[in-house]
């Protein structure tokens, strides 16, 4: 294996040691490379010639990536989980240990395991490069930092502060990681190597207090909040409850993560290194671990896809785009592509309906201003870079137009039929729609190969799934431009072929209509969300309607009871509560009462819900009746190629509907349960309740092949 360290004297007494990876495009920990490390670190103890060390990287935009996942998922047991993490702190100790001051030159991604090793450092800069961010996001993998991040975090900013960053898995810009006290100095990127230097000649000058001076806690809140027991106790206890509302308890790691930090708080850092892999290795093994390891190589995997089994074609660059309605979804791709660089002109009816799309865009940014994600001058970059009209001017030298006007498919192809007709030849039409079929609205186009549906998920800012729609007609350069586009954007794609309702709503619809008919067979609204929140989701179905709005839930469902009527229970409910104007929680009332933000039982819903049986099931079994039709119809998208795999079934879910990752996606989970166990309760369902729950054929294939992941 050619070298993945380089040590090279830039200045006499000053070395910098360069990490490059061979034949990677990050810098990352596997077996090999940190055993070469531990060889360079025996090296430099003997030499007499390093008085400063800067540890740096080679590869642009990337500082250390962390570990190799791909080990971390081949780890099976605890104790190889243990050792793995033992043999990691201890070449990182002996780098700690190294008799010269060491400087951490930090420009690009620096995560995980690159964080454990800058910690080992005395001092830490950071680039102002826009692509410099770093994180210990180990949680969100199912482990915890093991190679030191819980020991020494704590003692380098604090507690509060370490414990906001590990139990999230956060990722901080340059900026907040100077804030936190994280990294020592910000330098500008683009004299990355003379500014590194120049800090070393500070070092070897020994003029480095002030930097020491700023890592100092400070006020006398927080003195008593880290330095004494009682105030270490309300933060631990804090904590706890911060991350059981986040995770329900569903997710082990950063519990795991605050039990280890609390009982080590007073522990020798080796010994605390001691329990922190012991905890490692519990992790490692567990089954939730390895569904979060998924999940990252499906995402990772996606990266490198273009949505066709030609990976060469790219597509078209989008530098300038179209948005055709200014609601808030208009507002909010409007925002999405101006952040990234994109020039965005919005056109609705009238100038007030276009000033809506300003005012989604100014609110998604300006929350980010707040938060300390954006600066005031990146906001008036990027709202700069939108512009409003009434009419199409600027839309003939676009690259790609998103529609996205209401749900309707006759206006839908009056506009796109007049869209076509101002703009080129080459421009990408891409509809944003939720439900209408791709292959009816391209009826109304001459150039069908350059239409495809991008539709985005509410909130398009917080909800990461696009699904990329193909049509009869659509092009691969289409695909490919919208497929890479939705990357560019910070989203994951997945390519559906066209059908009612697309992937995710085909699946969404049934599980929410059939929590009606649990409404309508006596069982509680909270006890159906309630045990559907158990379970893993976000939020349970019966708030779903209201939060994605009764209407709009109505409108698509009875799109989809067009093709999907045997698989769909009757119901005049939703009619009954859009007659009396509950439309969910836009209007204040739906299924809940909404005051503020607040959610609140109303017992005046009771008189629109009329009870047609009384089947009183417990939590298990609300589950089933709600969960295993979607495994169901999941089994009938696959077997008409509506998406190519399992997997795609399993990111839409997930990344569209937040189903619950700890469970691995909603095709992982029922190989989990069974499928024989889900084929026979389902066939009991039909039996009990009726024919929708019949088992589908392809099912009763994939029952046979024993698994959805067989290959």
């Amino acid at each position: 294996m050619a070298s993945a360290f380089s040590l090279e004297i830039s200045e006499p007494g000053i070395g910098v040691l360069y990490f490059d990876l061979p034949g990677e495009k990050v810098n990352k920990f596997s077996t090999p490379v940190m055993e070469e490390l531990a060889g360079h670190i025996e090296e430099m103890k003997a030499r007499h010639d390093l008085k400063v060390l800067l540890l740096m990287s080679k590869k642009p935009g990337i500082f250390i990536a962390g570990a190799d996942v791909k080990e971390i998922a081949s780890i099976a047991d605890e104790q190889t989980g243990y050792e793995v993490g033992r043999k990691g702190q201890k070449i990182f100790t002996e780098f700690e240990k190294l008799p010269f001051p060491k400087v951490a030159v930090i420009d690009g991604a620096c995560m995980g395991g690159g964080t454990e090793l800058s910690l080992c450092c005395d001092f830490r800069l950071a680039s102002d490069n826009p692509r410099t961010k770093i994180a210990l996001p180990e949680v969100t993998l199912g482990i915890l930092p093991g190679w030191g991040g819980t020991q020494r975090l704590p003692r380098l900013i604090g507690l509060q502060k370490a414990l906001d960053v590990i139990l999230t898995g956060r990722t901080l810009s340059a900026k907040q990681a100077l804030r936190y006290r994280l990294v020592d100095k910000l330098i500008a990127a683009e004299w990355l190597q003379e500014k590194a230097l120049e800090f070393a000649h500070e070092v070897l000058a020994g003029k480095t207090q002030r930097y020491l001076e700023r890592r100092k806690i400070r006020g006398a809140a927080n003195v008593f909040l880290e330095k004494t027991a009682i105030g270490r106790s309300i933060v631990f206890s804090q904590a706890r409850k911060s991350v059981l509302k986040k995770t329900h308890g569903h997710y082990p790691a950063p519990l795991k993560a605050l039990e280890v930090i609390e009982k080590t708080a007073d522990f020798p850092l080796e010994e605390g290194l001691k329990k922190e892999a012991k905890a490692l290795g519990e992790l490692m093994a567990t089954p939730i671990s390895k569904h979060l390891v998924q999940i990252f190589f499906w995402t990772e995997e996606i990266k490198k896809e273009n949505g066709l089994k030609d990976t060469a074609i790219t597509g078209n660059t989008v530098q300038r785009a179209g948005v055709l309605g200014a609601g808030v979804m208009g507002g909010g791709i409007a925002q999405l592509l101006a952040s990234r660089s994109i020039f965005v002109r919005v056109k609705d009816i009238n100038y007030e309906a276009v000033a809506r799309a300003y005012q989604q865009a100014a609110y998604v940014l300006g929350s980010k201003v707040k938060k300390h994600r954006l600066s005031r001058m990146e906001f008036n970059q990027i709202m700069n870079r939108i512009t409003g009209t009434t009419d199409y001017t600027g839309f003939p030298s676009t690259n790609l137009v998103v529609e996205a006007i209401v749900e309707d498919l006759d206006l839908k192809k009056k506009v796109l039929a007049e869209l076509e007709g101002h703009v080129n030849e080459q421009t990408i039409i891409a509809s944003n729609t939720s439900s209408l079929r791709i292959n009816d609205m391209a009826e109304a186009l001459q150039r069908k190969e350059n239409f495809v549906g991008m539709h985005f998920f509410n909130p398009v800012h917080r909800m990461p799934l696009v699904e990329v729609v193909r049509g009869q007609h659509t092009s691969d350069i289409a695909v490919a431009t919208v497929f890479n586009l939705a990357k560019k954007l910070g989203k994951t794609p997945i390519l559906v072929n066209d059908g009612p309702g697309f992937l995710v709503n085909r699946l969404l619809l049934p599980y929410m209509v059939e929590a009606i008919s649990l409404l309508e067979e006596g069982n509680r609204i909270e006890d159906i969300d309630r045990a559907i929140f158990n379970f893993g989701m976000p939020m349970g179905p019966i708030e779903l309607f209201d939060e994605v709005g009764i209407d709009v839930a109505y409108k698509v469902a009875k799109i989809l009871r067009q093709s999907m009527n045997d698989r769909m229970a009757d119901s005049d409910l939703l009619p009954k509560l859009l007659e009396a104007g509950r439309l969910g929680k836009k209007s204040g009332l739906g299924f809940y009462k909404y005051e503020g933000r607040k959610k609140v039982q109303d017992p005046k819903i009771k008189h629109f819900i009329s009870i047609k049986a009384h089947y009183k099931l417990n939590e298990a079994e609300l589950v089933q009746r709600m969960i295993y039709p979607m495994i169901n119809e999941a089994a009938r998208c696959l077997d008409e190629g509506l998406v190519a795999k399992a997997r795609d079934v399993d990111v839409g879910m997930i990344f569209g509907t937040g189903f619950a990752p700890f469970r691995g996606g909603l095709l992982k989970f029922a190989d989990t349960e069974g499928i024989g166990r889900i084929v026979a309760k389902l066939a009991d369902f039909s039996d009990r309740y009726g024919s929708r729950f019949k088992p589908a054929e392809s099912l009763l294939k994939i029952k046979e092949q024993g698994s959805f992941y067989r290959n």
